[in-house]
């Protein structure tokens, strides 16, 4: 009994299998998003401070791109993600209306930061 190989993917396609370039656009996205509306809503925030969520963010940018590459979020909860490319069902089948709703709250959040910081 023979074992076929296994496909030869290259690392620019095993990552975007991964879905790791969502995650890291994802993050950074969403980082910036809550240090604007941090800004937006504590008008006092020292300098201190702002380092700190910064750094916090900064920090956690590598953490969610490991485990971006590890793990899948999907319907049934976050799985591993399989090794072989073969085995992935979900493979090729993004979901475009996640990304819909992703960017429609971020402008909702970066409308709602300017109003308040109008008042």
């Amino acid at each position: 009994m023979t074992v076929s190989p296994r496909p030869r993917v290259g690392p620019l396609e095993e990552l975007r299998r991964r879905r790791v370039w969502r995650v890291s656009v994802g993050y950074v996205a969403a980082s910036f998003a809550v240090l604007e509306s941090v800004v937006a809503l504590v008008p006092h925030l020292t300098d201190l401070a702002f380092r700190i969520l910064l750094g916090t963010a900064v920090l956690g940018f590598p953490v969610a791109v490991v485990l971006s590459f590890e793990y899948d979020l999907t319907g049934s909860g976050i799985v591993r993600t399989p090794e072989d490319a073969t085995e992935d069902p979900e493979y090729g089948a993004g979901p475009a209306r996640r990304w819909l709703v992703f960017v429609l709250v971020m402008v909702a959040v970066g409308l709602a930061a300017r109003w308040l910081r109008s008042r």
